[in-house]
């Protein structure tokens, strides 16, 4: 094939740019005007998979490449496309528009001859998503064996890209594998390295109230080291304060391992019970509890399965409330639903077939959600043995639960579990309901409390929650909880305080046991004109009289400068005393550009005291890394008067730490305060200074890449070893970690500047970027004699490695050279078709300044007469 003078005339706007470009900047746009040239010849190639393999060759018109009307181009080499040797690679695997591995994939070289092919096996390919079962030809029994993608599946292919170590392989979707959206297998989870990090947060306040002075000082610890699949981790602080002894407190300390076959965690020390079933507690001692993070996004929280006939090749499409959440495609037959992403409290989902001759079916799915309902097939568990932590005691008992939940049907879910301890045993049986009046939620505990002293407690406990979302109005109520417990009945922590208690004298009306609680929220959307929410909530005692309640009501909007919000509340005690609070603020940006400020406005009334507060707060920096705060108060009150308050506040992120610090004043009081934050990370490049850093985080390695940003981490660089901390990663989901190569010295080019990864909780992962190290130049090297070198050919270093293309006007653009040596122009396999350019750069400044990305230098290019080895003239 060799494309007309007119196709490559057809290439448009994308290849006239770098022309455009050079006369702006002749320095960068050398190497641009070769690679747009070469990109012109390659308009006209046929498929690069095609190429690769070798079952094509193509022929390029070299017209538009001749700069002398007697020379012609040798762009032979380009014929074949980037022709892949036999051998072992490590690639990133691609299926379907996913990565889905980095790991070696043998290439071998195919029967007809030209570029070696993947040696895709069977299992390796099962291992990507492609389903075996259901391509009718070859089931290709030997799950060793090389497989043909394109000829063993229908409309299947196989792409590789050896610039970019890339496999890329598509496979209809009706040979693959049903899974849910986001879902990475268990295989491709990182456990990280073995590492270690200590974060700290550290800060000293000092205030001065009516001439008395005190200060405080405040430092708290996480520390952690990973060594395999375990994580240690341990949380403590330490307090100092004017008139006081310095206070040490043991937060946490446990060792931490993942289960995945069983989506679980297991802890083993410090930690907490789940709250799913029981009232949470803090134990020491051992557990084991599902993780829902182990799940893809599209499976966590609930949702209804969506199941359907189709009866061709259809089109199936699901809304909530007038809005597409899910679209897919489906054979004919029965199909389901299973991954689509929980949407808050629900509303109906309305899902329409679409045919392949345009004929459409509709139906509606009722859709709920209570925080107890499960998926079909889902269950969540826990098994907990140990000590109640609770300083409040003298003596901590021992105690073991289990807690589980199923979910049965779209309709059903049951849940229920029991706790055992020293003289205390309780039992829970409950079930949610998804139905077309709402979710429900209802359970009962019943508990029994053996009280010192002979005295035997037993009651029960009724909670009842519900949810509803009314589509036609919007509306969104919510029952968030009401329980009624009877007058015996005692949580776990309530019946070990009153045991406690009782072993020291202590008695049952002692101890305030709730009697009932309600809470009720609704949320009505008003479209353009804003939102209004009204939420009640009531907790009465059986040791004390009356009711606790608390009313509020509000409506937020916004308008052309900004946006406000109106609230109200009533707070009544149980001895019948009203408390009212109002409150009225005010959002408005100070500007469109980047930097904006807000001016905030807040107006305050309770209890015969009122304030006005207004504060102006923005970010500088180029990512945002500074953030400030001023603000001025003033307020009045019944018994002291008006009074006027100031101050401010600011933070600045930067890549090792995090620093703040506050000030405020007023007439008979002032204030001071300064804090740093941040993490100190032991890992095997070394030690790293860092940001303060999750449970999960990254570490990244480019060495030579001193300046780059980390996108998504605000004021993480690359720092002059060649290390950045990514202070936060998602647990069991693909992470996407990009590095901005701005700021970096133009004598590094990052080889790739991104990496993805998927690692367990806790794991501390290394994400390395290859860089090639080396000066970049331009180099002018006409023939000796005042000959033009020929545009497009190869140049070589001494090691035969490509370092750059002949632009125009015999100009080379080099990048990964030495200081000085010889380059090889090729546009031949002839002696006389090479020649040879020696170089010498100018030395670096003392300063090492990036901003003098290249260096410029005029040579001449001598002919090759015997070998390029040789270097003879």
């Amino acid at each position: 094939m060799k494309p007309t003078r007119q196709r490559l005339l057809q290439s448009g706007s994308r290849d006239e740019l770098p022309f455009k470009a050079f006369s702006l900047n002749p320095v960068a746009s050398v190497a641009m005007f070769a690679f747009a040239a070469l990109g012109c010849m390659h308009a006209g190639a046929v498929r690069a998979a095609d190429v690769a393999g070798g079952s094509a060759n193509v022929e390029f018109d070299t017209t538009f490449l001749r700069l002398d009307a007697n020379e012609r181009q040798d762009v032979s080499r380009f014929s074949h496309g980037n022709a892949v040797k036999p051998g072992t690679y490590v690639v990133d695997v691609w299926f379907n528009g996913t990565r889905v591995a980095r790991e070696p994939v043998r290439f071998v070289a195919p029967p007809e001859g030209g570029s070696a092919r993947a040696c895709l096996t069977r299992a390796a390919l099962e291992g990507y998503g492609v389903d075996f079962a259901k391509v009718a030809a070859d089931r290709h029994d030997d799950a060793t064996a090389c497989i043909d993608i394109d000829a063993a599946i229908p409309g299947a292919n196989a792409d590789f890209d050896f610039g970019e170590q890339k496999l890329t392989l598509s496979v209809p979707q009706s040979y693959v594998r049903n899974t849910a959206r986001g879902y990475v297998p268990p295989e491709q989870w990182d456990e990280g390295v073995n590492a270690g990090f200590l974060s700290y947060n550290a800060n000293a306040y000092r205030s001065n109230n009516g001439g008395v002075t005190s200060t405080q000082e405040y430092l708290g610890i996480n520390a952690g080291v990973n060594i395999g699949k375990w994580h240690f981790r341990h949380q403590s602080s330490v307090t100092a304060a004017t008139g006081q002894a310095t206070q040490f407190d043991d937060i946490a300390t446990y060792l931490q391992h993942d289960l995945p076959k069983l989506r679980a965690q297991v802890t083993l020390g410090d930690a907490r019970t789940t709250g799913d079933v029981f009232d949470s507690v803090q134990f020491r001692g051992a557990q084991i509890a599902t993780d829902d993070r182990m799940l893809p996004e599209s499976l966590r929280g609930y949702a209804p399965v969506v199941r359907g006939t189709a009866e061709s090749n259809a089109r199936v499409t699901v809304r909530q409330n007038g809005q597409v959440i899910y679209e897919t495609s489906v054979p004919p037959g029965p199909f389901e639903l299973r991954d689509l992403y929980a949407t808050g409290y629900g509303g109906n989902l309305d899902v329409t077939v679409t045919e392949a001759d345009g004929r459409t079916r509709q139906f509606s799915v009722p859709y709920a959600s209570i925080a107890q309902l499960l998926r079909p097939g889902t269950t969540r568990f826990a098994v907990t043995a140990g000590q109640l932590r609770d300083e409040s005691l003298e003596k901590q008992p021992a105690f073991a639960q289990v807690t589980m939940q199923r979910g049965l049907t779209n309709l059903v879910t049951l849940y229920g579990g029991a706790i055992a301890s020293t003289g205390y045993v309780a039992a829970n049986v409950g079930a949610a309901l998804n139905t077309k009046l709402g979710a429900l939620a209802a359970d009962i505990t019943t508990a029994r409390t053996d009280v010192p002293g002979g005295q035997t407690l037993s009651g029960r406990s009724l909670h009842i929650g519900y949810s509803k979302v009314f589509t036609p109005t919007d509306t969104d109520i919510s029952l968030g909880a009401y329980r009624f417990s009877d007058a015996h009945y005692l949580n776990f922590a309530d019946a070990a305080r009153l045991r406690d208690d009782a072993m020291h004298g202590g008695k049952l009306e002692q101890t305030d046991r709730q009697r009932g609680r309600l809470q009720l929220t609704v949320n009505q959307s008003l479209g353009t004109h804003g939102s209004f929410f009204a939420t009640v909530s009531s907790q009465s005692y059986w040791n004390r009289p009356g009711h606790d309640t608390f009313y509020q009501a509000g409506y937020s909007n916004s308008f052309k400068y900004g946006s406000y919000s109106v609230s109200a509340g009533r707070t009544r005690n149980g001895d019948g005393k009203l408390s009212d609070q109002f409150m009225v603020s005010t959002t408005i940006p100070l500007g469109h550009s980047q930097h904006a400020p807000l001016l905030t406005a807040n107006l305050n009334s309770s209890g015969g005291a009122s304030s006005l507060q207004t504060s102006i707060s923005g970010t500088a920096g180029e990512g945002n890394e500074t953030s400030y705060n001023v603000y001025g108060t003033a307020a009045r009150n019944d018994t002291a008067g008006a009074s006027f308050n100031g101050g401010a506040s600011g933070t600045y992120r930067g890549a090792h730490a995090q620093v703040s610090a506050s000030a405020s004043g007023g007439a008979h009081s002032s204030q001071m305060s300064a804090g740093v934050s941040g993490s100190i990370v032991a890992h095997p490049g070394g030690i790293t200074l860092a940001q303060t850093v999750g449970d999960t985080f990254g570490i990244v390695e480019a060495k030579g890449a001193e300046g780059a940003s980390v996108s998504g981490a605000q004021g993480v660089h690359v720092d002059e070893r060649g290390y950045a901390v990514v202070p936060y990663l998602t647990p069991y989901g693909m992470n996407t970690v990009d590095l901005d190569p701005k700021g970096t010295s133009g004598d590094v080019e990052l080889d790739s500047t991104s990496e993805r990864t998927a690692p367990h909780l806790g794991s501390i992962v290394m994400l390395k970027y290859k860089t090639t190290t080396g000066r970049a130049a331009l180099i002018r090297a006409p023939l000796v004699g005042g000959g033009v070198l020929p545009f497009g050919a190869e140049v070589v270093d001494a090691n035969g490695r490509n370092v750059g293309v002949v632009a125009q006007d015999s100009r080379v653009f080099a990048r990964g050279i030495e200081d000085s040596g010889t380059l090889v122009a090729k546009w031949g396999d002839e002696p006389g078709q090479q020649c040879a350019i020696a170089y010498t750069l100018p030395k670096k400044d003392a300063k090492g300044d990036a901003s003098a990305v290249y260096a410029s230098v005029e040579s001449h290019c001598r002919l090759v007469v015997t070998t390029p080895s040789d270097l003879h003239w």
